[in-house]
C-alpha cells in the first residue's frame, strides 16, 4: 500500500457543528460522511459559537448603523471574528496529528490561521460573487465588502487545494482574485437527500395524466417562485393539467394564488421520519423539478432530484451549469425567460414520452456517475494524490 492510500487523519474545520444535518443546508454533514466513508478517520473541530459577538453585532446594525448609514455591516465575517476564529483553531489543531484540514465554507475560519496541515477549502462561490448578488450579502457597508474581499484573498492564498462545486466559481477565484489555477479544482457537490430509491424502483414509476411540478428552496424570490407559479398558470391555459407543490417557503402576499393545483409547505425536516417520508413521496411523484432562480451557487436539490430520475427545469445562472447537463438530466432556459417560457418546454417534454423517459434515465445516471458525495470525495483524493497532498 502506498502512502497516498493510507486512511488519513481529517480535522473537520467549521464553526458550525457539522454533524448537525441543517448545517450549511446539510453540506457539512454530507461532505463530513463522506470523507470518513473514503478518506479516513474524520473529526469536527467545530463548533465555535461567537454568540456574544453576534449579538452585539447584530444590536449595532439594528440600533446603530441601519438607521444612521441605511447600510450594515456584515459582524459574522470580519477581520476581528476571523483572528479570534485562527487563536481558537490553532489550540484545537495543536491538540491532534492530523494529516489534512478540510475547510468547507470556512473563510472566516481559516483566513488567519497559522498552521503546518495541509487546507482544502470548499466552496461554492466566492464571495465577490455573493457580494450585491444574493439578498444576505446586499445593502453593505464600503468597509464590509473591503473585509471581505481581504479575508476571502487570504483564504485562496493559505489553502494548498481550493476546491469548487462549479466552473462559475473557479474561474471567479482565478480572475477576480488572482488564485493560483493550478490548486483550483471542480468537483460537483452531492445529493443530501439519506435514502433515494433504486435505479429499478425508479423505472417502474407509472406515468400520469397530471404534470406534478415540485418546487424545493427556502427563499421564494430568489428561487424564482413567481415565475414558477406562472408556469402553473400557462400550463393549465395550454390544456396541460398540472401541478405545483412548494416546499421550504411561501409567497408573500399568499391569497393572490388562486390556482387550484398550487399548494405550500413552509418546511420539512429530513431529520423526522414523517417529514422525510413526505418529501419522499413528493419526490417519487414529481414529474419535473422546477426552480427558476434569480441566483443560485449550487442547488443540492438539483441532485436530490436526479437521484429519483426527475429532471430539472431551471435557469443557466451561477454556478448550475456544472450541475445540469443541458438536454440530458434537464434543461436551462435563460434569466429572461418568463413562465410561459417555462410551461412551453415543460409541456412539450411531458408529451414526448420517449424524450421523457430518457431524460428521467440520463437524470438517474447522472446522480450516480457524478452528483452524489461518495463520487465527491473520490475526485478529492485523486486530486490530492495529483498534487503530492497526500
Amino acid at each position: 500500500m502506498s502512502h497516498s492510500d493510507k486512511p488519513l487523519h481529517i480535522g473537520f474545520l467549521t464553526s458550525t457543528d457539522p454533524l448537525n444535518r441543517r448545517s450549511w443546508s446539510g453540506v457539512h454533514y454530507s461532505m463530513f460522511r463522506a470523507a470518513e466513508r473514503n478518506l479516513g478517520t474524520v473529526e469536527a473541530l467545530g463548533p465555535v459559537p461567537m454568540v456574544w459577538p453576534l449579538r452585539i453585532g447584530d444590536n449595532l446594525n439594528r440600533r446603530l448603523i441601519k438607521p444612521l448609514t441605511g447600510k450594515r455591516y456584515h459582524y459574522a465575517a470580519n477581520q476581528l471574528i476571523a483572528r479570534r476564529y485562527s487563536q481558537i483553531f490553532e489550540r484545537r489543531i495543536g491538540q491532534h496529528h492530523f494529516d489534512l484540514l478540510l475547510a468547507p465554507a470556512s473563510f472566516t475560519e481559516i483566513a488567519y490561521l497559522n498552521t503546518k496541515v495541509p487546507i482544502v477549502y470548499c466552496e461554492d462561490s466566492t464571495l465577490g460573487q455573493l457580494i450585491d448578488f444574493y439578498p444576505g450579502m446586499s445593502g453593505m457597508l464600503d468597509i464590509s465588502k473591503r473585509e471581505l474581499n481581504a479575508i476571502e484573498k487570504k483564504v485562496l492564498n493559505k489553502a494548498d487545494l481550493i476546491c469548487y462545486s462549479s466552473v462559475w466559481a473557479a474561474q471567479s477565484a482565478i480572475n477576480d482574485y488572482g488564485a493560483d489555477p493550478a490548486k483550483v479544482v471542480v468537483i460537483p457537490f452531492g445529493a443530501n437527500y439519506p435514502k433515494p430509491p433504486t435505479a429499478q424502483e425508479i423505472s417502474l414509476r407509472v406515468p400520469s395524466d397530471v404534470c406534478r411540478l415540485f418546487f424545493l428552496g427556502g427563499e421564494w424570490g430568489r428561487k424564482g417562485g413567481d415565475i414558477a407559479y406562472e408556469t402553473l398558470v400557462k400550463l393549465t391555459d395550454m390544456g396541460v393539467k398540472a401541478e405545483l407543490t412548494v416546499v421550504g417557503c411561501q409567497p408573500p402576499d399568499a391569497q393572490r394564488y388562486t390556482h387550484p393545483g398550487f399548494r405550500t409547505i413552509p418546511f420539512l425536516n429530513m431529520g423526522n421520519e414523517a417529514d422525510l417520508q413526505q418529501l419522499d413521496r413528493l419526490f417519487r411523484t414529481a414529474d419535473f423539478f422546477l426552480l427558476p432562480s434569480r441566483a443560485e451557487c449550487a442547488a443540492i436539490a438539483f441532485c436530490d432530484a436526479n437521484s429519483f430520475g426527475v429532471p430539472v427545469i431551471t435557469t443557466d445562472v451561477g454556478g448550475i451549469s456544472s450541475f445540469i447537463k443541458e438536454g440530458e438530466n434537464g434543461v436551462m432556459l435563460p434569466l429572461s425567460a418568463t413562465g410561459k417560457d417555462f410551461a412551453q418546454v415543460i409541456s412539450d417534454l411531458f408529451k414526448d414520452t420517449e424524450r421523457y423517459t430518457q431524460m428521467r434515465k440520463r437524470a438517474r445516471i447522472r446522480y450516480e456517475d457524478i452528483l452524489n458525495w461518495d463520487s465527491w470525495a473520490r475526485s478529492l483524493k485523486d486530486e490530492l494524490k495529483k498534487r503530492s497532498i497526500i
